[in-house]
C-alpha cells in the first residue's frame, strides 16, 4: 500500500463550553479555508464541554464538509492538556491553533504557505491583523482596554525576531502556526514536568503555555513573528466582555509571564532577581496604585492588577512567599 499523502497543516481547535454562536462561526470559517494544493487535517478537541461538541448538529455538518476532520475528547481539564493531546495526534509538518472564538480569513492557509516557503528560519507565525469583535454589548468605558487585552492588532509590515525575551512581534496563541517538531518537543517537556504553566483552566486565565511554545522555538534557533497578511477575527461574548473577566485575564497573563520564561531559559534567574521588589516596596507600590485607580479610569485598575500580577509572578518564579498584604489584595480583588 502506498504511504498516505503527507499532511501540510494540522489545524487544532480546542473547545470547552464555547458559545454555540461563536463555535459555529469558527467552524464555518475553517470549512471555508482555501486548501488548494494543500493536504490538511483538522482536530476538534472537546475538553469536557457540558454539551459534547460532536452532539451539536452544526458540528456534525462541519465534519461532513471538511476533509480529514476528526474529534477527540480530552478528559484532563485545561486548554494546555487539550492542545497537548491534539498535538500528539497531529500529523502535519506545521500545526495551526485556531481558537474556538476565532474566524480566520479564507486565505489564511495560503498565506501561511507563502510565509513558510519564504522564511524557513521562522518557526512560529501569527496574525498581524486581529479584529476584536464584541458580539454582545460592552461597557464603553472598558472597550478600548478590552481590545488591547484581547490582542487586537493591525500591523502594517511583517516583523520577526529571535531574542530570548518576549517581543511585541511574537505571536499569541490564536492563529498561531508552528513547526510541528517544536510543539512535539513542548509536549515531551511538559509531560516531564519541565513546563508547568497551565494556560487557561477554569478561572485561571493565562497565556503561559502559548509563551512557552513560542519561546521554545526561539531557544531552538528559530525566529518568530507576525504578518499583516494573516488575518482573523476574535469573537468576544458578553460573559468575557466585562470588568471581572478582564481583571482575571490581566492578572493571569502577568502572573505567568516571568515563571514561563524562566522555565524555558533558566539562565534568566539572575535577571528576574534584579527585577524583584522587596516585600515592603511591592506592598507599598501596589497599595498606592490601587488607591490611585479608585480616582480614575478602569485602565488604572487594570494597570495596578498588571503590576501586582507581574511582581507576584517574579516571586513565584523565585519561590519567594508573597507578602501578606499582596495576598489580601489578590483575594479582595477576586483575581483567582
Amino acid at each position: 500500500m502506498p504511504d498516505e499523502s503527507p499532511i501540510d497543516y494540522s489545524i487544532i481547535i480546542c473547545t470547552y463550553n464555547t458559545d454555540e454562536r461563536i463555535l459555529k462561526s469558527c467552524l464555518e470559517s475553517v470549512a471555508a479555508l482555501d486548501r488548494e494544493g494543500l493536504e490538511t487535517q483538522v482536530i476538534l478537541a472537546d475538553n469536557n464541554s457540558m454539551t459534547p461538541a460532536e452532539s451539536l448538529g452544526f458540528v456534525r455538518q462541519t465534519f461532513s464538509k471538511v476533509p480529514n476532520m476528526k474529534g477527540i475528547l480530552v478528559s484532563q481539564q485545561g486548554l494546555k492538556y487539550a492542545r497537548m493531546e491534539a498535538i500528539e495526534k497531529a500529523k502535519g509538518k506545521y500545526i495551526v491553533f485556531i481558537d474556538a472564538d476565532n474566524e480566520p480569513e479564507s486565505d489564511y492557509l495560503q498565506q501561511l504557505k507563502k510565509l513558510n516557503a519564504q522564511f524557513e528560519q521562522v518557526g512560529a507565525w501569527g496574525p498581524g491583523n486581529v479584529a476584536v469583535e464584541f458580539i454582545d454589548s460592552i461597557d464603553k468605558s472598558l472597550e478600548s482596554y478590552a481590545r488591547t487585552a484581547f490582542r487586537e492588532r493591525h500591523d502594517t509590515s511583517l516583523k520577526t525576531a529571535n531574542l530570548a525575551e518576549w517581543q511585541p512581534c511574537y505571536p499569541s496563541g490564536m492563529g498561531l502556526c508552528m513547526v510541528s517538531s517544536i510543539l512535539k518537543e513542548y509536549v515531551t517537556l511538559a509531560k516531564q514536568g519541565k513546563f508547568t504553566s497551565e494556560g487557561r483552566k477554569g478561572k485561571v486565565l493565562s497565556a503561559g503555555d502559548d509563551l512557552q511554545m513560542v519561546m521554545l522555538g526561539i531557544k531552538n534557533g528559530y525566529h518568530a513573528g507576525v504578518s499583516p497578511a494573516l488575518r482573523l477575527k476574535h469573537l468576544i461574548p458578553k460573559e468575557r466582555a466585562n470588568k471581572e473577566h478582564l481583571k482575571k485575564l490581566v492578572f493571569g497573563t502577568a502572573l505567568w509571564h516571568e515563571p514561563s520564561l524562566l522555565q524555558v531559559f533558566p539562565e534568566r534567574k539572575n535577571l528576574i532577581e534584579e527585577k524583584a521588589l522587596s516585600s515592603f516596596a511591592f506592598s507599598s507600590l501596589a497599595a498606592k496604585k490601587l488607591a490611585t485607580s479608585k480616582l480614575g479610569s478602569a485602565k488604572l485598575l487594570f494597570d495596578a492588577i498588571d503590576f501586582i500580577g507581574y511582581q507576584a509572578g517574579i516571586y513565584q518564579g523565585l519561590n519567594k512567599p508573597l507578602p501578606d498584604m499582596i495576598k489580601k489584595m489578590i483575594n479582595s480583588l477576586n483575581l483567582k
